[in-house]
């Protein structure tokens, strides 16, 4: 058989592939290296439950464990129902060591649609942390998989097949060659042999590689020395300033490199595009965006490094990355985890990331100030006894399940023996906001000047995340005089009130969906399930099925909304069932059938009704309860809802102040980096999960305080400093275990924790630790209920217990009491004051706060007892630090340094005025 071939001479050596400032082909002989140890690979995700595991979301759980397939890749196949999914890959057990989108270290959820039931395997290489699914790729054998033969097999020592670790296909080896000229041939099944002549003129390692698109093959024999290759973010001599921009100011970016090695440095500027790449999620996309290139100017050498440098000046916000190109071929850009320096590559380098943010940004000065008290208002405190029994049911037609104050929360699909019933999230314990309003003298003598509620809107559920009505708050928590009552009491002490809104999705059983016909209002779901039943037993076409039902509900004595619900939801003509029985199809939210998301078309923004139900009309829902009292919004779910709608929703909702005269905030729910809402035309805040990440996970439970340093730097240099000082700032949440369990060393995969399942004491002393991190930190410290008191939990349910009212852990309600007062008593000083690592290593984290004549030193120790003596140039000698935590400890610096005596887990907080 004829075959066509492709003949090159090359006497030039190109390129190479660094991973984490190694060659790729070294990164997988890291992995090898790796496989002596333990490295359980587990697929995370919304999709667990439905492969056998306990429940989704949990690293832990082996039923989801990956193949090892060897050579550093992994598999898992499985059958899935039609759905949306969202994964991620977390290795051995838990979520220290995550990657997502893009190969990311804790990167943003991997999305997969399927519009119907099929087996799909996903794919993980542990050498390049890649994630991808059968859905878009497809994993060769070693059969298929390209294969060096000609006369360099003869001579040459490796591996000779080439393997696609970046699961990009594009193909990679490394072998040991001779000095010589060889004739290579890559031959793979199926497809032309690609063919070119190479000259060695050295023994020695060289790397392959092939991209089978362009029919190409790269030797590189490694002439470019990229051990030399240098950028590093958080070096001002490579990156000038370190921090986000504002729009119209300049950047100096530069690399260094082996001397006479890089001729031509140019840097390549991506101004990402938010999109969703099929799935639900918004997230950073440089492909999508606009690419720029620059010629880099030769500034110098320095020893035996050139350098090259280039400053640009970018107007307009966004976020932005950045990578260089040398010689034309070469990239340096990201590796897998952000900051500092980057990797090689050789293709598809991930950019560095650079926040540019609009020059007039500027957030809630209150919030900065705030100290605040997450409250779930079902278990804080009952209040009102009289609306205990205000509804009869939940969803649907499942009964409510009341349950005494000092039971504790159940669901059937965890804890059926303990639930009582076959539902989910049906049990009410009678907490309210008449609660809430009489217990708002122990808040203010907590310390808290803001509340955070999750949703307080007419729900079916106990979290009500499942919103029936807007317009109304939940029964069981009382009326709309309640809310009144609530905020003319915070007002008079000073307090603002920060409300849960869920604007990307509502309930099934909402007035606006009305799955089971409960409303006099007519609902989407009601509406199309009835024009498909003549569409589909009668064969009326579309417009005249909709006619008839229109004139038989209206007959019926209902009532269309002014606002068209029935056109704010994807209904489709496509039977199916889910755990309340047969129903026309519609997108379940991450898998939740009582979840029914609002569809884009193409964004939610576009979706005029609901945009004017929301935004824009004079009672719409995000200003309505702003002038009822409102300060500001926590948004769930954010990263589902389009940037579009965002940046209307901010418009709008700043256009008017609080009750007390105020800007009022805007906070969402992110658990990956929140970049692409902080550039100043969205949101004012997020949820700072990277924070409690770090403090929680890296520093008090690992014991590695410079990796949860190194989390928070990039935090610094991603974020702006508007939005970065006015962060909400967690250690725990109502979608995570407890803070003290987690501390004490108890696991998720326990249901209901009880005191054998961790080391309270141990979670105590932690959880003081972080608590004091929290206090002497930029951003809004944030206290999940019940936190102070020593409730402690597992995942949801076993997370959202009742406070324990007349039981709570004095000597832990003290400490709370008494940090919370430093915060309060040096508000400038913590709310405003630049902020500086001393010392993170191991068991100590040290950081120094200073605002104009106020400095700090908040020092954390979870280990044994120790003196440790930190360089303190920032501060003059003779000044004096009180432990505001101790009064009756002092030290003062002497020759520009500072000596402090630690006790066994124990923090101070050293304040100078």
């Amino acid at each position: 058989m004829l075959r066509k071939s492709i003949f090159t001479r090359i006497f030039a050596v190109l390129m190479v592939f660094a991973v984490l400032a190694m060659t790729e082909v070294q990164a997988v002989q890291a992995v090898a290296e790796k496989e002596l140890q333990q490295r359980n690979i587990v697929l995370v995700g919304n999709l667990q439950h439905q492969l056998g595991a306990a429940k989704d979301w949990d690293p832990s759980d082996m039923k989801t464990q990956m193949t090892d397939l060897g050579n550093g890749f992994y598999s898992y196949t499985a059958n899935l129902p039609a759905g949306a999914y969202f994964y991620k890959i977390a290795i051995n057990g838990s979520w220290t060591e995550n990657y997502g989108l893009n190969g990311n270290f804790d990167g943003a959820n991997v999305q997969l649609n399927l519009l119907k039931p099929q087996q799909i395997t996903f794919y993980y290489n542990d050498a390049t942390h890649k994630i991808t699914d059968s859905s878009s790729y497809k994993m060769l054998n070693n059969n298929e998989l390209p294969k060096i033969t000609g006369n360099l097999t003869k001579t040459a020592n490796g591996e000779f097949i080439m393997r696609d670790t970046m699961l990009d296909e594009f193909y990679t080896t490394s072998l040991d060659v001779r000095a010589g000229t060889y004739k290579i041939i890559i031959d793979q099944k199926g497809k032309n042999p690609v063919t070119q002549e190479v000259i060695f003129t050295k023994d020695g390692k060289v790397n392959f590689y092939l991209d089978p698109n362009e029919k190409k093959l790269i030797v590189d024999d490694g002439s470019i020395h990229e051990d030399k290759i240098y950028h590093n973010t958080w070096d001002i001599d490579c990156r000038k300033p370190f921090e986000a921009i504002k729009t119209g100011s300049e950047v100096t970016l530069s690399i260094r490199g082996q001397k006479d090695d890089i001729k031509k440095a140019q840097l390549i500027l991506l101004k990402s595009k938010i999109t969703t790449g099929g799935g639900d999620e918004y997230n950073i996309d440089y492909n999508a965006g606009i690419k720029t290139v620059y010629d880099m100017s030769f500034s110098g050498t320095k020893g035996d490094e050139d350098v090259w440098t280039k400053t640009i000046k970018i107007n307009e916000n966004g976020v932005y990355g950045y990578k260089f190109l040398l010689n034309g071929i070469k990239e340096y850009g990201e590796d897998a985890k952000p900051g500092q320096t980057g990797m090689v590559t050789l293709h598809g380098g991930k950019p560095f990331q650079l926040t540019v943010y609009s020059a007039d940004y500027k957030t809630p000065d209150w919030t900065k100030e705030a100290v605040i008290y997450q409250i779930l208002p079902d278990r804080f405190f009952n209040g009102d006894k009289s609306n205990d029994n205000a509804k009869s049911l939940a969803r649907g037609k499942q009964p409510v399940q009341h349950r005494s104050w000092n039971q504790l929360p159940a669901n059937a699909s965890k804890t059926p023996a303990a639930d009582g019933d076959a539902y989910e999230c049906n049990d009410f314990f009678g907490g309210d906001l008449a609660g809430i309003t009489q217990k708002l003298d122990y808040l203010k003598d907590l310390g808290v000047t803001a509340i955070y509620v999750n949703p307080i809107m007419e729900a079916a559920s106990n979290h009500r995340y499942d919103t029936v009505n807007y317009e109304r708050i939940d029964p069981f928590l009382g009326t709309q005089a309640d809310f009144d009552k609530l905020i003319q009491e915070m007002n008079k002490r000073g307090m603002q009130l920060i409300m849960d809104g869920v604007f990307n999705h509502v309930g099934d059983d909402s007035i606006y969906v009305d799955r089971y016909g409960k409303y006099e209002w007519v609902g989407a779901y009601e509406y199309w399930s009835r024009v498909y039943d003549l569409m589909n037993k009668k064969h009326m076409s579309m417009a005249k099925a909709e006619a008839a039902v229109k004139a038989s509900l209206i007959a019926e004595g209902q009532k269309f909304s002014a606002y068209n619900w029935q056109n704010w939801f994807d209904i489709r003509n496509e039977i199916t069932k889910d755990d309340m029985g047969t129903k026309y199809a519609y997108h379940d939210w991450q898998g939740y059938t009582s979840l029914v998301p609002f569809k884009n078309v193409p964004n939610q923004l576009n979706n005029i009704d609901l945009d004017n139900y929301l935004i824009y009309d004079d009672n719409a829902i995000l200003t309505k309860w702003l002038k009822k009292g409102l300060a500001g919004w926590r948004i769930d779910v954010a990263k589902e809802v389009s940037p579009e709608f965002w940046e209307a929703v901010r418009k709008q909702v700043k256009s008017f102040k609080t009750l007390q005269g105020q800007e009022p905030l805007l906070l969402g729910e992110i658990w990956q980096d929140g970049s692409q809402f902080l550039t100043g035309d969205q949101f004012d805040s997020v949820m700072n999960y990277k924070l409690s990440f770090a403090v929680s996970d890296l520093f008090l439970n690992k014991g590695d305080a410079a990796a949860a340093d190194v989390e928070l730097k990039v935090l610094m240099q991603n974020y702006p400093k508007e939005a970065l000082y006015a962060l909400m700032n967690i250690v725990d949440s109502h979608d995570t275990v407890r803070a003290i369990y987690k501390l004490g060393g108890g696991k998720e995969s326990v249901a209901q924790a009880t005191l054998k399942d961790f080391n309270y004491e141990q979670g105590k002393e932690r959880l003081k630790l972080a608590t004091a991190f929290l206090m002497g930190y930029p951003g809004a410290p944030t206290i999940y209920y019940g936190d102070e008191a020593g409730v402690y939990g597992s995942a949801d349910p076993d997370c959202r217990k009742t406070y324990p009212w007349g039981n709570e852990d004095q000597e832990l309600l003290a400490y709370y009491k008494k940090v919370i007062k430093v915060r309060n008593d040096n508000k400038k000083l913590f709310a405003y004051g630049d902020v500086f690592t001393l010392k993170a290593e191991g068991d100590i984290y040290v950081y120094g706060r200073s605002w104009g004549d106020e400095d700090a030193v908040v020092a954390m120790n979870r280990g044994d007892a120790m003196e440790i003596t930190l360089d303190v140039p920032q501060f003059v000698d003779d000044t004096v630090f009180t432990d505001a935590l101790d009064e009756s400890y002092t030290a003062s610096v002497q020759n520009g340094k500072l000596t402090i005596n630690l006790e066994k887990c124990k923090a101070r907080m050293m304040i100078y005025k």
